[in-house]
């Protein structure tokens, strides 16, 4: 497999139709759109976060770029989450005024733990935790203006941003705790007794 960066937000993916069998998946099985090729598409989007520290859970557009006898060529778009571009052409009091929403990859159920038993300031936020694709995510809602400074550092310590949004999680990933996800966390896993 052949994984090669076109800009910031593209790939080309070539992988052999050899590779593809030892892997237990056919061409019928692409055209069909199996789970056979939705497991090894999924390996195949792990390994370009791996090699390029592009984060692929957001959406991906799809091409096709040849199906030739012996490789099969695809060139991937993956939308990112931009926060800063999000708000760049609002005026000020319209950013004041909008309760922000925050996704949060954790790799480990320890880093949440780590992170509600290290700041009590995010115990209070509104948040929701969720299991998704081998990892934990949080939702948090926040005053953009007024907050972000206070929780970007300490989120990132312990997480990374995630372009999954709320509405997309609470649809296909596992609800763990739907609200008060953080503080219910402290409770259980940090201090029992509370």
């Amino acid at each position: 497999m052949r994984i090669e960066r076109l800009s910031d937000n593209k790939v080309m993916l070539s992988v052999t139709f050899e590779e593809l069998r030892k892997k237990g998946c056919l061409k019928k099985h692409i055209l069909e759109d199996s789970f056979i090729w939705h497991e090894i598409f999924d390996d195949m989007l792990d390994a370009i976060e791996e090699q390029l520290d592009i984060d692929t859970e957001g959406m991906i557009a799809i091409e096709i770029h040849s199906m030739a006898e012996h490789e099969l060529v695809l060139i991937l778009t993956i939308e990112q989450l931009d926060l800063y571009s999000d708000f760049s052409d609002w005026p000020t009091e319209q950013i004041e005024a909008y309760e922000c929403e925050h996704t949060f990859k954790f790799q480990d159920i320890e880093h949440v733990i780590g992170l509600v038993h290290d700041d009590q300031r995010v115990r209070q936020l509104s948040s929701t935790l969720y299991y998704f694709k081998d990892a934990y995510y949080a939702c948090f809602t926040f005053d953009y203006e007024s907050q972000y400074d206070d929780f970007d550092p300490v989120l990132m310590e312990y997480g990374s941003y995630s372009s999954l949004s709320n509405d997309m999680l609470n649809e296909y990933a596992i609800p763990v705790i739907r609200s008060d996800a953080m503080r219910k966390m402290f409770t259980y896993f940090v201090n029992p007794s509370s």
